[in-house]
């Protein structure tokens, strides 16, 4: 809840106590004043949002009935025409009237909160540039060359001349397109999410303290979008990481591209394949990781934009994603040696990954119940409840087999006892709901110290973290074990 939003809800209730304990009309215009200048306020500095629907309509309401009351002479005849020879039966609706608007009105800016994304903790401040890319050797459904959207979010420089450069609102557009996938409402409700805060500064310069930076790539889960962990991008980059989000257009929820064209997904949210043997969609989504590497490159050498050149380490390169996101991060390990680790957060492995493993480093972020749907859940997917727990059964056989001994690198399981498959991106920003159990803030400082420590050795080369070298660690928030095999 925003400062004014909450002091023009509070005027608003003292102001609907005036009329049940029928306060001198005075006061009454008083409080009208006032919640006039507070949404005037309000508006101006804070914007409007439909949460506040319920506090815009009172004004008016209220407005009406402390006019109404100083043109009549008994300020009793002000609410309620139907019973307003009954003070008892008055004086419940007046408090029924006031208990719905406090708890209405309240519990809606509470449940969507205009939130602020957690600082970042490294040294750096955080720059964000947009790209978009075309693929003319590749061809989507409508035999349109492919064309991407990437994130990027780096170490960025602040000299004295830009101290009031203003950080980005959050991707509000992205967003809102992706909850209308997801839960098939409009997206005008999701608006309200402009009004909140990262800690990115657009296309500011790239920081002049270290000659070039690593490179990693970020891949999103099904249906999501390559804004899903913006504050997980924003942590990296303020550790010295140049990290790239990939936005697998059709795959993703929505997808829109400068010229304000857009493409939403056409399956259905719960069409996700729950078959390891099916590689196509998570071979397309390597393909796109490879071409990004190769249009980086290119920018590495010669930026158009000016912000580049030079300042990518293509030498030192590591990958991470979410969901089918980590599955995607798996296989392009397969596929392109360039990458030299990455980090599976809470995805299945595909095949063929699933029966060749690959040589690289990697590490497995999980949820204790790894991708488990309830028996309530699975009604709206295309399996029946026997097929997914064979489905589940052999994804955590996988998990396991590939920890110990499938894939050749060091490999570690960082599993996660609260949260679900959600947590790990910023959706519990959005509301306490989704994150009632749990504290979120601890949850990603956690899961992002162990995925910076496996990066900081595998990809920028430092010397192991204790943290990676502890064989295994138990707390009553996740439970660490290590398979250092070349170590």
């Amino acid at each position: 809840m925003r400062l004014f939003e909450g002091i023009l809800i509070v005027v608003h209730i003292v102001w609907l106590f005036s009329f049940l304990f029928r306060i001198n009309v005075k006061v009454k215009g008083t409080l009208n004043l006032m919640a006039f200048l507070l949404l005037i306020i309000h508006l101006g500095f804070e914007g409007d949002r439909w949460q506040m629907g319920l506090t815009y309509i009172l004004f008016i309401l209220l407005t009406v009935f402390t006019i109404k009351s100083y043109m009549q002479k008994n300020a009793e005849k002000v609410l309620l025409e139907g019973v307003k020879n009954n003070r008892k039966v008055k004086r419940f609706v007046h408090i029924l009237c006031m208990l719905i608007y406090s708890f209405g009105s309240v519990g809606l800016v509470t449940m969507m909160p205009v939130f602020q994304l957690p600082k970042p903790t490294g040294p750096f401040e955080v720059g964000m540039n947009s790209r978009h890319l075309i693929d003319e050797s590749r061809y989507d459904s409508e035999q349109k060359a492919r064309e991407l959207m990437i994130q990027i979010w780096y170490p960025a420089e602040i000299r004295d001349t830009l101290k009031d450069m203003q950080y980005e609102p959050f991707p509000y557009v992205e967003w809102s397109g992706t909850m209308e996938f997801i839960f098939s409402v409009p997206r005008s409700l999701f608006e309200y999410l402009k009004y909140g805060q990262t800690n990115s500064i657009k296309d500011i310069a790239v920081s002049n303290r270290e000659d070039k930076f690593p490179v990693l790539l970020f891949s999103h889960g099904y249906g999501s979008t390559r804004m899903q962990s913006f504050s997980q991008m924003e942590e990296l980059a303020s550790h010295g990481y140049i990290v790239v989000s990939v936005d697998h257009t059709n795959d993703a929820a929505y997808t829109r591209f400068p010229d304000g064209r857009e493409i939403m997904n056409q399956t259905d949210a719960y069409s996700y394949s729950f078959n390891i043997d099916d590689e196509k969609d998570v071979k397309r989504r390597s393909k796109d990781i490879s071409y990004v590497l190769d249009q980086l490159t290119i920018i590495n050498h010669r930026d158009p934009q000016g912000l580049f050149n030079g300042k990518m380490d293509m030498g030192k390169i590591g990958i991470l994603g979410h969901s089918y996101g980590g599955s995607t991060a798996a296989q392009a390990l397969l596929d392109d040696s360039r990458i030299s680790g990455g980090i599976n957060i809470d995805g299945p492995l595909h095949e063929p990954v699933a029966s060749s493993g690959f040589e690289q480093p990697f590490m497995f972020i999980l949820d204790e119940d790894y991708l488990y749907i309830p028996d309530e859940e699975i009604q709206y997917t295309n399996i029946t409840p026997a097929e997914f727990q064979r489905y589940h059964s052999k994804i955590t056989e996988l998990a396991d087999f590939h920890y110990k001994e499938g894939i050749k690198g060091d490999t570690f399981m960082l599993t996660f006892i609260a949260g679900d498959h959600y947590t790990f991106t910023d959706f519990p920003f959005l509301s306490p709901l989704l994150s009632w159990n749990i504290d979120v803030n601890q949850f990603h400082e956690v899961m992002n110290k162990y995925a910076l420590a496996f990066f900081d050795h595998y990809v920028k080369g430092k010397e192991a973290d204790s943290l990676l070298r502890e064989e295994k660690r138990e707390d009553e928030f996740y439970y660490f074990k290590a398979n250092m095999k070349k170590d």
